[in-house]
This record gives C-alpha cells, structure tokens and sequence, in this order.
C-alpha cells in the first residue's frame, strides 16, 4: 500500500525582534503579528498566543510558544493551537476563545474562536495611526466590521457613522465603544448594504473630513446581488467622492491577492483623472511586524480644490 500524502512542514518561523516588538508595545498595543513563516503565523492578542498551520506544531515549537522570545521575558497566560480547516483549536495553555486586547490605547474585544474574524485587524494599525493624525471631525467608516478606524477617530472627539451589512459585527462595533467610554448620540451604527447608502447619504448633503473604504473581495448578496470587489470598487470610490468636505481624506483598501499598491495607485490615478478629479495619492502605511505579502493593497487619497 502506497504511503498517504501528507502536507509539508513549514519552514521555522521567524520571531519579532525585540526592538520591533517594543516599539509595537510602546503605541499602547498589545495585538500585532509575533512570528510567521511560509505556512504558519503566531499571534499575540492581549496575553494570548494563537498559532494557525496546515499541520500540528512540533514539540520544540510547542515549547517556544509557551516561553517566547520576548523582551522582558513576557509570557502568554492562554495558548492556543489551529488547525487551517478545522472547527476546533488546541489548547496548549489555558481555555476560552473570547477576551480582549488593546491598540493604540483602545480596548477591544477579541473572539478566537476558529472560524471567526477575531474582531481587529492589526495590519491596518498604522492606518488608523495615520487617520488619528489627521483629526477628521466627522468620519464615515464603510465596511466598519467591528469599528475600530471609528474607535480611533471618535477617541479624538470625531463625530462617526459607522456602516456594515453584519449586525453582528456591527454589535461587536458598539460593544467597543462601550468599552472605551465612547457611546453617545455623535455616533452612529447603520446595518445597510454600503451600495445603497451612499446614493441617500449624497441626497441628505452629508459630509465628511475622512471616510474609510475598505470592502471585501466577495460577499454574499442577502436579499440583493452578490458583492464583488473587481465590479463594485469603481461605482463606490465615485459614489464617495461627493461625500468629502473641503480638504478631506479618504483611505482605500484592498485585500484581493491580484492587487497590489502600485496597481491600486495606478487604477486609482486613471479612475479620478478620468472623472476630472485633483488628488494628491499616498500610500498607507505598513506596519512593521506585518510582512509585504500579508498586507491589502492601501492608498489614501486626498482630493484637491
């Protein structure tokens, strides 16, 4: 009988420096990208450690992520272990999927339960570095997810309106507020689909000092059509355009494996001029724990009289 296949190991992964992962911890977060390598990343959220591979670790990885090589010898109070494709993760210290973990001085809520978008994505944290340098005082925050670019915004007094088609994300979204003592009539959760709220918040005359695109690559219709980032990013990049105040920013992402920051840029570019259009065009920031190939593709625009 033949011998059955069996997935190859995946490389050693390679830690964070420690002067990396300092500097990560000095911005008041504690959730960011701890150790990666073809096939495998390990995660710090909060005290917890959570590593994802195609096959089990071995026991001298085991043993590093129980004792990581941390500065100041930290060490996680809850490991765990999953496997890509399954329901269920190991526990190699501790219990419990849900938690919390802070970024950039927030507290949020964090469920690892497998399957489940943990509820932050800490690839975007040098992104809302850069929103909270810009001090929007109104931000529309489009695909919130679990509101986190409104989390930052509104800690700096910003009035937010915050929009998903999941309720339940939207949940986790003002159960982050709370916890940040930020509720309150200045802030705003909508459960819509983006496509058909941009058309009535142009026809109520709303606008904003920054708003935030960043839609999924596909995502199930409901009761309308499916989404499709390659046949919907134009219509709403424009549909966007007359929402902006006077010297407003908006950032646009996307995580499509096709799209990189230098195609974004150029469609973007070509998109705006041929709409007739001045924007001055930047990159988004990458942060440092997070490696190229892991990053969406992120440009912010900012449109000039």
């Amino acid at each position: 009988m033949p011998s059955p296949i069996r997935k190859p190991l995946p490389a050693a992964p390679v830690w964070l420096s420690p002067n990396i992962w300092e500097q990560i911890e000095s911005t008041g977060s504690d959730t960011f990208l701890v150790a990666y390598s073809h096939g495998l990343r390990i995660e710090r959220w909060g005290e917890t450690l959570r590593m994802v591979s195609p096959v089990p670790p071995s026991d001298s990885l085991r043993s590093s992520l129980l004792n990581p090589p941390a500065p100041r010898a930290w060490k996680p109070t809850r490991v765990l272990f999953h496997l890509e494709g399954t329901p269920t993760a190991e526990f190699l210290l501790g219990s419990g999927y849900s938690g919390e973990a802070r970024e950039l001085g927030l507290t949020y809520g964090i469920d690892l339960t497998p399957g489940i978008a943990p509820g932050l994505f800490p690839d975007q944290r040098d992104n809302r570095i850069r929103l909270r340098s810009l001090r929007p005082k109104k931000l529309l925050n489009l695909f919130a997810h679990t509101c986190a670019f409104g989390a930052i915004a509104a800690a700096d007094g910003a009035e937010t309106l915050n929009i998903d088609s999941s309720a339940r994300s939207l949940q986790r979204g003002k159960e982050n507020y709370e916890r940040n003592q930020l509720s309150g009539p200045r802030h705003r959760f909508w459960t819509e689909d983006v496509r058909r709220i941009l058309p009535r918040l142009a026809r109520r005359g709303e606008k904003f000092d920054a708003v935030i695109l960043d839609p999924p690559t596909f995502a199930h219709g409901g009761r309308g059509r499916a989404f499709r980032i390659q046949r919907e990013l134009e219509p709403m990049l424009l549909a966007c355009l007359p929402l902006l105040a006077p010297r407003a920013s908006m950032l646009l992402s996307v995580n499509e494996a096709n799209t990189t920051p230098a195609s974004l840029e150029t469609w973007a570019r070509e998109t705006l001029h041929r709409e007739g259009v001045s924007a001055r065009l930047e990159h988004g920031q990458k942060p440092a724990d997070v490696p190229s190939d892991r990053m969406p593709a992120t440009l912010w625009i900012f449109p000039e009289d």
